[in-house]
């Protein structure tokens, strides 16, 4: 079975964030959605791995999972937007160029307009006034100033050169103050961005092998706990209600240094939002794919979980109903009253319950059928 490749996650995300909510209404493309997730999930079955207590219990009896925050990872950079001005600095620079004066000439516009004014230029006269008034450091050259108001403004105008040189002083403050905010306020959008995906997401973890030694070592209570297998080869018998979020199970992608995020899109629509308040870059689909698509990268020392996230918003709704248990697989070393206790569970979902066994060649194990252990 091929491994989904990182141009088919992109593929994917963008396709999630252009459908928006309609995956969770529209069953017949939730289905081909969650058809075409299945098939990079060997034998459509993930597994977890989980300590006896009353707790994991009582959840695998009622058919749930409990979902946590990335913020409780041990992994402080798990679940992180990876930026870095440098990384994209030429890309930058030449957004800026291309694309500030744009913003400071719709500014400007703006500002006239909420005054009950037109503003009398076009932007490219604007441009010139930008290129050839203001200094290196975008202070005003006076004379330049009104040379170019002689070449622009009719006589009306001219003869209320002073009154125009104050407007034009004003605006310029006015944006200055935007200027200086933009900064600050990018920086805090960013801080902001990096810690709430760590809060607004809950998070289910799986693997793909249950034969695992580190997570049995790890995760199981060093083999007296048990394995979850959850089987969703047929997921589309249930209530469309039941798998409809199925759509947002993704596997994870390990990097020795996980990539950066992209600025200048970010950058693009930050600043529009600061200076015009136009917000609607929030709701870009590739952007968002973009970033979502920075929450599914590991460290490459964790490559060995073969990691799948299923992931939904975080609306205090931790426990979930998850009816996918397709087996029941106890540590070698489970106690006898817990593992009574997985076989009354087990016989309450109807699904089988193994254990663990060292096989005779001692390099290994074999999962025995509960019942057939004397």
């Amino acid at each position: 079975m091929s491994k989904m490749t990182l141009e088919q996650k992109k593929a994917m995300l963008l396709s999630l964030c252009k459908y928006g909510d309609s995956i969770k209404t529209d069953k017949e493309l939730a289905n081909t959605v969650i058809r075409e997730r299945l098939g990079f999930i060997p034998h459509k079955k993930l597994y977890k791995f989980r300590t006896c207590s009353e707790r994991n219990f009582k959840t695998l009896e009622e058919n749930c999972i409990w979902m946590s925050p990335a913020s409780s990872f041990p992994d402080q950079f798990d679940s992180t937007i990876n930026v870095d001005f440098k990384q994209n600095q030429k890309e930058i620079e030449k957004w800026l160029r291309t694309n500030y004066p744009v913003l400071c000439f719709e500014f400007v516009e703006k500002l006239y307009e909420q005054r009950g004014l037109t503003f009398p230029y076009t932007y490219d006269v604007f441009l010139e006034y930008v290129n050839t008034c203001l200094d290196s450091e975008g202070n005003p050259i006076p004379d330049c100033e009104k040379q170019f108001l002689r070449e622009h403004a009719n006589s009306d105008e001219l003869a209320q050169m002073d009154v125009i040189l104050q407007q034009i002083n004003m605006i310029r403050d006015k944006f200055a103050e935007k200027e200086d905010r933009v900064c600050n306020d990018l920086i805090e959008i960013i801080d902001q961005m990096r810690t709430r995906t760590r809060e607004t997401m809950l998070t289910y973890c799986m693997t793909e092998h249950f034969d695992n030694h580190v997570f049995w070592e790890n995760y199981a209570a060093n083999y007296s706990g048990f394995c979850i297998a959850y089987d969703f080869s047929a997921f589309d018998r249930r209530p469309f209600s039941d798998y409809q979020n199925l759509a947002f199970l993704f596997p994870m992608a390990y990097r020795k240094r996980k990539p950066y995020l992209n600025m200048v899109p970010f950058m693009d629509g930050a600043i529009r939002g600061i200076i015009s308040g136009d917000s609607s870059w929030q709701a870009d689909p590739k952007l968002t794919a973009d970033m979502n698509l920075q929450l599914y990268y590991k460290d490459k020392d964790y490559e060995y979980e073969h990691e799948w996230r299923f992931s939904i918003k975080n609306e205090n709704n931790c426990k979930q109903f998850f009816p996918f248990v397709g087996a029941i697989y106890a540590g070698k070393d489970v106690v006898p009253e817990n593992l009574t206790r997985l076989a009354e569970i087990a016989k309450t979902l109807n699904v089988p319950l193994f254990k663990q066994e060292i096989n005779r060649s001692k390099n290994g194990f074999d999962y025995i059928p509960v019942e057939e252990i004397k």
